[in-house]
C-alpha cells in the first residue's frame, strides 16, 4: 500500500499555513493527497504549496451530540466541507453562522498541543 507523507501539511499548520498537494503533471490540487492523481492518473508526482486559506462553504452539518469528551468539540459545532480558492475541498470546523456559499478564511489554533486549521466567516 502506498502512503503519502503528510509532514509538509503538518509543518504548515505549525507555521500557521494551510499546505495542500498539487499534481506536478496536470497542476490539479488535492487533499488529502492520494498516490495516484484522480485527474490525470499520474502516480506519485506531487508537490506541496501554501494555499491562500480562503474559500467557501460547500456543505456542512451541525453536530448536536457530543461524540468526544472535553476537550473535544462540544455541541453544537459545525463540520463543513470548505472548497478552497485553489479548488480543493477540505473538511474542517467553521465558527459563526454558517450557510452554503459562505466565504470563509482559515484560522490556526492548538488543541492539546496539536495544531489545527479551522475556518471563520471572511
Amino acid at each position: 500500500m502506498n502512503t503519502i507523507d503528510l509532514t509538509p501539511h503538518l509543518a504548515g499548520l505549525e507555521a500557521g499555513q494551510l499546505r495542500v498537494a498539487r499534481c506536478r503533471a496536470c497542476g490539479e490540487s488535492r487533499f488529502p493527497p492520494k498516490p495516484v492523481c484522480p485527474h490525470c492518473r499520474v502516480h506519485g508526482d506531487i508537490e506541496w504549496f501554501t494555499a491562500a486559506g480562503t474559500g467557501t462553504v460547500w456543505s456542512y452539518a451541525v453536530f448536536r451530540k457530543a461524540y468526544f469528551p472535553p476537550p473535544g468539540p462540544q455541541p453544537p459545532y459545525v463540520v463543513a466541507v470548505v472548497r478552497l480558492t485553489e479548488g480543493v475541498q477540505i473538511i474542517s470546523n467553521v465558527t459563526g453562522d454558517v450557510r452554503v456559499g459562505l466565504p470563509v478564511t482559515a484560522t490556526f489554533e492548538r488543541v492539546n498541543g496539536t495544531p489545527l486549521v479551522r475556518f471563520r466567516p471572511a
